[in-house]
Order: structure tokens, then C-alpha cells, then sequence
């Protein structure tokens, strides 16, 4: 089912697996680009990337998440996510999109690659599981900074009290990035950033469990895409919110890649 709802652009509501997906067509005549914001957030975190796309002739389509947004609301797991977004490319009859992601987002692009070999492009900004490793420590301090994150991470779901974060959460552990990384049956792009942005909010000791579980990650990330010929890695200057603070970047990096892979392997016209 799909139903239209009149507005300046194309609102619409899909429907996956019994919850609703609200789903906003930003036209443009091209081949398309799909829009997965991050945990927390809605489709209009993308103002300001999509006049860029549409700029470059690309057909625009955002959504938000399952539970997010307009939305319905619905526990989170990485199948249903990707079922939805798959539900959502058929009904408007995208044909083989290139699927951006940031946070949240960014990883169910990651996901998405790794059972759609016909993605042109997946591209991941700053998505990253629950930060309990891998740490740049040795032996004992390895394993406080992991009880320090994940107290850390219980104690923020136990005082949020909200059964859709503790879920989520949930399904944050549950995910092995580099494996999904390594897994990547199509170009992936995964865009770092410099840091969240707020970590001078954190308690000393779990700020400084953060900056190693940081360092930590960038090395693996390293060694993994330098043993993953679909995989790229950009790091950027900014905060997490990458395309908040950086879109011309983002949109050239999207652009920047899609123009490397010939059309007929990537199902996009020149």
C-alpha cells in the first residue's frame, strides 16, 4: 500500500511489514539516492544535502526510520530496517539507488550492502555500534575502559526508562561492524569523523575511555579496509553530524565516488 499526501514535494506513506514509513520523493529526473537519517532524528536533517543532489541531477528520495519521525512506532531491528528500506525503494520504483546513511543510518546502509550487490554506492557517515571496543590499550586498561562505556550505556537506557532505547541499544551490541565491513558485497563508503562533538560533557573517566575506544577503532577500521577492496574510508574535520556541518563534503564525496564506478556495473546513467 501507498498513499500520497499532497504537499510542496511528495509525501508519502509506505507500508512495511504493518508499520508506516513516511517517505518524502524530492524529485529529480536522475538516477536516485536514498536518504537514511541517524538514531534519534527525522528526514529533515537532510536539508541541507539534497539541494546539492538534486544540483547534480539525482533523484532525491528521504524516509524516516521505523519508529522515528512520522513515521510508526516499532521496536528496532537491523532486518526490518533493511526490509523497509527495501519496501520503500519498490514502491517508488527506484530501481537500484545509492543508499547514504548518517549515524543510525549509516549503518543500516552498511547492512544494506551486504545482501544488495547491485548498490552502487553505500555510503555510511559516522555510524558506529556501542563504543565498548576495540580500545588503543593493552591488558587491564583495555577491560576498565570497557566497563567503564558499558555502565555508561546501561546506566543512560535504565534512566531513560524507554523500552525503544533499550532495544535499540540492544541491537547496536549486536551488530559486528567490521565483520558487516568486510562483508560488503558492493562500494562502501564509510565517512569518520573527528569526534561526537560533546565529549567535554562526559565524566572524566568515561571521556577518557571514549578518546581510546576513538583511537581504537580508526586503527581497526584502517586494517580493514586495506583488506576490503569494496571498502573506502574518508576521515573529516568535523562533528558527528557530518552533513550538518560539512554538506558540500558529503555531497562530493557521494557524487566523487559514483563517478568512479563505470554505469553499466553501477546501473546508473553517465
Amino acid at each position: 500500500m501507498i498513499e500520497s499526501v499532497r504537499s510542496p514535494w511528495s509525501d508519502h506513506v509506505v507500508s512495511s511489514g504493518g508499520v508506516d514509513i513516511a517517505v518524502r520523493d524530492h524529485g529529480g529526473a536522475g538516477d536516485a539516492v536514498v536518504l537514511l537519517h541517524g538514531g534519534g532524528r527525522t528526514m529533515d536533517d537532510w536539508h541541507l544535502v539534497v539541494p546539492l543532489l538534486l544540483d547534480a541531477g539525482l533523484r532525491v528520495v528521504a524516509m524516516d526510520l521505523r519508529g522515528h519521525g512520522n513515521s510508526g512506532p516499532a521496536l528496532w531491528s537491523w532486518s526490518d530496517a533493511v526490509d523497509d528500506l527495501a519496501e520503500v525503494i519498490d514502491r517508488l520504483d527506484l530501481g537500484r539507488p545509492a543508499v547514504l546513511g548518517h549515524s543510525l543510518g549509516g549503518l543500516v546502509a552498511a547492512v544494506w550492502a551486504t545482501r544488495h550487490p547491485e548498490c552502487p554506492l553505500a555510503v555510511n557517515l559516522d555510524g558506529h555500534t556501542n563504543p565498548v571496543g576495540p580500545f588503543d590499550l593493552d591488558g587491564d586498561a583495555a577491560l576498565a575502559a570497557e566497563r567503564t562505556m558499558r555502565d555508561f550505556l546501561d546506566t543512560s537506557v535504565r534512566e531513560a526508562g524507554d523500552p525503544a532505547l533499550a532495544r535499540l541499544v540492544a541491537e547496536l551490541g549486536s551488530l559486528d561492524l567490521f565483520a558487516t565491513y568486510r562483508a560488503t558485497r558492493c562500494p562502501l563508503l564509510v565517512v569518520a569523523s573527528a569526534g561526537l562533538g560533546g565529549e567535554d560533557l562526559l565524566p572524566p573517566e568515561t571521556a577518557t575511555a571514549f578518546a581510546a575506544y576513538q583511537r581504537g577503532f580508526a586503527r581497526e577500521l584502517a586494517e580493514v579496509a586495506a583488506a576490503t577492496p569494496l571498502l573506502s574510508v574518508v576521515d573529516v574535520a568535523t562533528n558527528h553530524y557530518v552533513h550538518l556541518e560539512a554538506p558540500g563534503r558529503v555531497a562530493d564525496l557521494v557524487l566523487d565516488r559514483l563517478a568512479r564506478s563505470p554505469g553499466d556495473e553501477r546501473g546508473w546513467t553517465a
